[in-house]
């Protein structure tokens, strides 16, 4: 028996009773599209159906499976072997219907799990703190924050005055700033969406520890710019950066008519300092090995008067070596 033969039939039978598809769909509780499509020959009726469908067009369930009004002779249809074919055509469907169950409870699993990791991975927080360093590259805006031992890159939103945000005051000391920014977890960058200054600003200096003066020649403009560092401190994350104190630079000049010192420059929470013409230009700027590893450099020369600050990713070799400590030889 195929499924046309018996979809030809059942509409015989439908039509002899002067039934419509939807009349005869109402009795066996089903739409009239499942029994337009039985009646085209496009599937079978599920086995469930067999004896309410034999009832509904006046038949037996064995003349519904024969396909015939009266007992099958010798040499018919078996109206067992057509119950299996019905049957394993039931069953097929109902395969397929739960294959496609479990695919959605799978894309639905995975979806969830997409979530779950999105937002493990990214972060919104709030925050008020002194921003470590301001800069454009190519024509974007970024501000970068302490993050434990990591600089947190940041890019400006549209809510951002990047202009406006000014590291330190006269004095030297950071400005704390009212943020809020999202970033990622695994690649320390997001983005700022707020930032206001809360008028308050961060003291520094944690052990009052000051080496002996040394100095540069013509750095910064200046025949001797003279040094110190001071206010060393353990590094926090020494052990996984590799460096074991922290400290502050300060940098001056003596006037010669008077002998009076006047403060240059002032760079706190750093590793060393050291001279060395990073630009190629055949003048010496002052390099600053920086705590963090993102931006490891900071290079102060004087330009129209003006000490301005670059932070490089690289200097050259000499300079590099220079900036060694004592304890990493």
């Amino acid at each position: 028996m195929n499924k046309e033969r018996l979809g030809a039939f059942i509409g015989d039978c439908r039509r002899e009773l002067g039934l419509t598809q939807r009349e005869l769909a109402e009795k066996v509780h089903v739409t009239d599209k499942a029994v337009s499509k039985w009646e085209r020959g496009l599937s079978y009726p599920d086995v469930t159906l067999l004896e309410p469908l034999a009832a509904a067009l006046g038949l037996g369930v064995e003349e519904l499976l024969a396909c015939r009004r009266q007992a099958v002779p010798s040499g018919e249809e078996d109206p067992v072997k057509n119950l299996l074919t019905i049957s394993d055509d039931s069953l097929r469907r109902e395969r397929r219907r739960s294959w496609g169950r479990l695919g959605a409870v799978l894309a639905l699993l995975i979806a969830a799990g997409l979530v779950i990791a999105y937002n493990a991975l990214y972060v919104t927080e709030t925050r008020e703190d002194a921003f470590v360093l301001k800069e454009t590259v190519d024509g974007v805006d970024y501000l970068y924050l302490r993050q434990e031992g990591d600089l947190l890159k940041l890019r400006c939103g549209d809510g951002v005055d990047f202009d406006a945000v000014v590291q330190k005051n006269e004095r030297g000391n950071p400005i704390s700033y009212q943020m809020e920014y999202r970033w990622n977890r695994l690649t320390y960058t997001g983005v700022i969406t707020s930032c206001i200054d809360t008028g308050m600003y961060e003291l520094g200096g944690l052990m009052d520890v000051t080496f002996s003066p040394s100095y540069f020649s013509f750095v910064l403009g200046y025949p001797c710019l003279q040094y110190t560092s001071e206010n060393y401190y353990p590094d926090p994350y020494a052990e996984s950066r590799g460096h074991a104190y922290l400290c502050d630079y300060r940098f001056w000049v003596t006037d010669p008519a008077d002998g009076s010192d006047s403060t240059v420059l002032v760079v706190e929470d750093c590793i060393g300092a050291a001279a060395g013409d990073t630009d190629g230009d055949g003048e010496d700027e002052l390099v600053i090995r920086t705590r963090w590893p993102e931006k490891p450099y900071t290079v102060y020369d004087c330009v129209d008067g003006e000490i301005v600050e670059t932070w490089p990713d690289t200097v050259p070799e000499e300079v590099r070596e220079a900036l060694v400590q004592i304890w990493e030889q």
